[in-house]
């Protein structure tokens, strides 16, 4: 271990021309984690909640020109990482959890599926401005499958509803004797948009006149307005099930429900400002938002789709990457 670089345990890696390994920018980001974290040290903080943020809030610039590969590669490892912290913790507190006994390893044929996904979006967004518009409005929306039976291929709407959802039951139901900390208070009123007690990611702030005009269905925003609110909902019931019907937080400590609350309310937050911004490219036909839209967009499938591989992934012992001692 040295000042500069995490120690990385393996992970699912198989070739490709999307992500870009960039442990150079990876050391970057952890030297600002450690120079101006007012927190407790923590690899997984730094990895699970802050690297995403600041990853996101330049996806989101308009003005940035990030390095999309390797803004992906760390999802990627932000997302993986953080599926296998979940799973070590839950089968801690509930050893006798479902989640337990059930292992889906990585493999190239699940791997390559989000790769898929972001080669499709950035092609449509690096097109013209008629295509990268109209991809901003589909990404709003669900998509049939290809596989016959399977679960729709979940747009930013219900993406949003979901992990709303899935935050305010882990705010509501914490593990028996266990505070929720006032810095992680979440409330979501309103269509597409919550309220944070700690806002990590500047761009909420700069799209909140957006998300009330969606709310209020201003001029522009009505058509939108009506088709996203059963799709909110209906999302929000799903995400409650998660943590009511099916995983529990009964029986983590402080820190491990800290982090999760910590991590949920980031990723809650970068969906919000995904989905925010392509809805004001769709309304005001921003071709240039549109391609900012898409690359942020491209890194939520990534996060997303490596989480849900640490997850699941029951194989061998559960090993968290580590900052300098």
């Amino acid at each position: 271990m040295t000042d500069k670089h995490l120690t990385m345990p393996d992970y699912p890696w198989f070739e490709n021309s999307v992500l870009k390994r960039d442990d150079e920018g990876l050391a970057r980001h952890a030297a600002n984690y450690l120079a101006t974290t007012t927190d407790e040290v923590s690899a997984e903080r730094f990895l699970f909640g802050y690297l995403p943020v600041v990853v996101f809030a330049e996806l989101l610039d308009q003005d940035a020109q990030p390095d999309l590969g390797s803004s992906l590669w760390m999802m990627h490892l932000s997302g993986y990482f953080g599926g296998r912290w979940l799973r070590g913790e839950i089968a801690a507190a509930q050893p006798q959890a479902m989640l337990v006994s059930f292992s889906l390893p990585p493999s190239q044929e699940a791997f390559n599926v989000p790769i898929a996904r972001v080669t499709d979006l950035m092609a449509k967004a690096n097109s013209t401005d008629a295509d990268a518009l109209a991809a901003a409005h589909k990404s709003l929306f669900d998509e049939p499958s290809s596989v016959e039976g399977a679960e729709p291929i979940r747009g930013l709407g219900d993406t949003f509803g979901y992990n709303a959802g899935y935050m305010l039951e882990i705010l509501a139901a914490p593990p028996v004797g266990i505070a929720v900390p006032d810095r992680f208070q979440v409330t979501c009123s309103r269509l597409m948009s919550c309220d944070y007690a700690s806002p990590k990611l500047a761009a909420i702030a700069k799209l909140r006149p957006i998300a009330e005009a969606l709310d209020r269905g201003d001029a522009g925003y009505k058509e939108l307005n009506n088709a996203l609110q059963s799709i909110q909902s209906e999302g929000i019931v799903r995400g409650r099930a998660v943590w009511s019907t099916g995983l529990s937080v009964q029986g983590f400590g402080q820190v491990a429900y800290d982090q999760l609350l910590d991590v949920s309310s980031s990723f809650l937050e970068t969906v919000e400002a995904t989905a925010l911004t392509m809805v004001s490219a769709t309304v005001n036909a921003n071709a240039a938002q549109a391609r900012v839209g898409a690359r942020a967009h491209s890194a939520m499938v990534v996060w997303l789709a490596s989480y849900m591989a640490g997850l699941l992934n029951g194989e061998g012992t559960i090993e968290i990457p580590q900052l300098p001692s």
